[in-house]
């Protein structure tokens, strides 16, 4: 049975998948919004909290390329599972532990060893999908934006609700529904082996509605044509995740320091959490209708505007600024995923490498942004860093496009 020309089980899996990734949304939420109180009540610098932060990116970059391959070789769903045991396990260390040091292991180690699992949901979707991965991806991306939606206002709201708090409900979320989801509910797919990621012969690839076909005769020569994509993705999801890495842990610093009221500090992180999910649904649409290449393109060009609204800091920045942004945010992974996807057949390897680029970025973004502030008492060059950084990627994409074009039009010719 189909639904959309999709089988049934590949809706069902995603809403499975979005039940997992809500339940998760509420870890980012407590770095994001936490980060003063984490700092008061555990008597630690800002630049404490952002080297864990750091470290816990880190471990999880270098989990990313093995968890890919371990994925190929023994299935994404064993792997998904060992991931999950290992956040809740970093989850109950903080909670159970009242110490910095222990806050560094359980979130800053321990937790990160979880991003063993960073490839397995893009693995699962597009090995379930075939005519809407695009859409699915955004539409599983947006459990994560809801979750912060919905968090904000209830811990905002309530003065008697602190971080501590959100950890327990993460560490019992994962363990009474995260973990019999994984077990009953999601389908494991067929172990790949092994295998080197090539590109077939003869494979197509859609670029803006036509269907072109490469001749490519060897592994090696296949990897020295799409090379320059990979080289332009890798930057671009390394951009994404310096981007990550100052909204997650500086945004919320950033309001603050330009003395914005916390009323419109939590109305502008409720807007960024509902355009999350706005974005995600309007981009995945078009990713998977129009020429990814120049959705892309125009995608970095959005976060470029928002970024230089943040640095202005006008009275309605944190608005402009989320509404920008939030568009964007979780289109540009899975964007970049699909590109490579596409015109390089790969799988959980080459996710994993591009993930760690990704993981890369947000480890340099959250420490530049402590850092920043500890020496300049302010965060203008790290936005400015943000600004730079997205016009290069935009440029990049753009090149790219221009050069699939016009290649595809000599091959016409």
């Amino acid at each position: 049975m189909t639904w959309f020309r999709e089988p049934k089980y590949a809706w069902i899996g995603l809403g499975y998948l979005w039940i997992i990734g809500f339940i998760g949304a509420l870890m980012r939420f407590i770095m994001a919004f936490f980060q003063v109180q984490i700092s008061e009540d555990l008597g630690i610098s800002r630049g404490f909290i952002s080297m864990a932060w750091s470290t816990n990116l880190l471990i999880g970059a270098l989990c990313a390329p093995l968890g890919g391959w371990l994925a190929d070789r023994y299935g994404p769903k064993r792997v998904m599972l060992i991931s999950s045991i290992m956040g809740i396990a970093g989850t109950g260390t903080v909670i159970f532990g009242h110490h910095d040091i222990i806050f560094f292991i359980g979130y800053g180690v321990i937790s990160g060893f979880a991003g063993i699992g960073t490839t397995t949901t893009y693995l699962l979707i597009f090995d379930w999908f075939q005519h809407h991965r695009a859409k699915a991806t955004g539409l599983l991306a947006s459990a994560s934006s809801l979750g912060l939606a919905i968090s904000t206002p209830i811990f905002v709201s309530s003065s008697s609700l602190t971080w501590k708090d959100a950890f327990i409900a993460s560490f019992v979320l994962s363990i009474v529904i995260t973990l019999p989801i994984i077990l009953f509910g999601i389908k494991g797919t067929k172990p790949r082996g092994n295998k080197a990621a090539g590109v077939s012969i003869n494979e197509p690839y859609v670029a803006d509605g036509q269907e072109e076909r490469q001749t490519v005769h060897s592994p090696l020569r296949g990897i020295a044509v799409h090379l320059p994509m990979f080289i332009v993705v890798a930057g671009a999801l390394f951009t994404c995740g310096f981007n990550m890495g100052t909204v997650e842990m500086n945004l919320v610093a950033i309001h603050q320091l330009a003395n914005t009221s916390p009323d419109m500090i939590a109305l502008s992180m409720s807007v960024l959490g509902i355009m999350e999910i706005t974005g995600s649904i309007i981009v995945g649409y078009w990713l998977d209708r129009v020429n990814k290449l120049i959705m892309l393109t125009l995608l970095y060009g959005i976060r470029i505007i928002g970024f230089c609204l943040l640095f202005m800091h006008l009275g309605l920045s944190p608005i402009f600024f989320a509404i920008a942004f939030g568009i964007t945010y979780l289109s540009a992974v899975p964007g970049g995923l699909l590109v490579v996807n596409e015109y390089w057949k790969g799988k959980g390897k080459q996710t994993g490498w591009l993930l760690f680029f990704h993981q890369g970025g947000g480890i340099i973004g959250s420490l530049t942004g402590g850092i920043s502030f500890d020496y300049f008492h302010n965060y203008q060059v790290l936005i400015g860093v943000d600004v730079l950084m997205c016009i290069l990627v935009t440029l990049g994409y753009f090149l790219l496009y221009a050069t699939r074009k016009r290649s595809l039009r000599l091959a016409v010719a």
